[in-house]
């Protein structure tokens, strides 16, 4: 059963991508940080929660992205990075070898090659941004494996998708439906992470 908090953030997410849709851009910039912090509220039950914190810096990463200015980017980056190592420091499970290092060491790689055409027209700080942020989310997402909690697994994939869209729409071509599919993906994880954590 999904909490009170969680329930309106699903609501309002709906209407986010409502938002998406129809290009309502104001109540895009309300509603993308404010559905994320909903999704967080439960996880405050718990004191000094790694989880708690990656979600407050995935809000922040909201509001930078949402600048109009490309300078925001990196900030943005950054935050969601933080986030990661965050989630990764708080999925309780000790590192062992697992099958699961392959297809992810693939998908690592593929995104690499995938972006690199778009990736190497930026700043170096981009450029290495973008290459510790893969291995960031890949890392994450193997954590997350060898928790054997399928709901974190879940999460963890969708955040992989989600961001693989947002780098390609970025860094490659942008193509419709875009944004659609990244938001509703990264809602989707981000509430999967924080259900297991609440």
């Amino acid at each position: 059963m999904l909490s009170l908090a969680h329930q309106i953030a699903v609501a309002l997410a709906g209407i986010y991508l409502v938002a998406v849709v129809y290009s309502w851009q104001a109540i895009k910039y309300v509603l993308k940080p404010t559905v994320t912090l909903l999704i967080a509220y439960p996880t405050f039950n718990r004191p000094y929660s790694k989880i708690s914190a990656g979600l407050l810096c995935s809000t922040l990463g909201d509001i930078f992205l949402m600048a109009p200015s490309q300078s925001m980017f990196i900030p943005g980056l950054l935050s969601f990075l933080a986030a990661h190592v965050l989630y990764i420091a708080s999925f309780e499970a000790p590192l062992r070898l697992s099958w699961t290092a392959a297809p992810l060491a693939a998908f690592a790689a593929s995104m690499a090659c995938i972006l690199w055409p778009g990736v190497t027209k930026e700043g170096i700080e981009v450029q290495l941004g973008v290459v510790v942020y893969i291995l960031a989310i890949t890392t994450m997402a193997f954590k997350a494996t060898l928790t054997n909690v399928p709901m974190l697994v879940c999460g963890t994939l969708l955040f992989c998708i989600s961001d693989a869209v947002l780098a390609y729409a970025k860094f490659i071509r942008l193509f419709a439906w875009s944004e659609f599919v990244v938001m509703l993906t990264y809602y989707m994880a981000q509430l999967c992470i924080a259900i297991v954590h609440s």
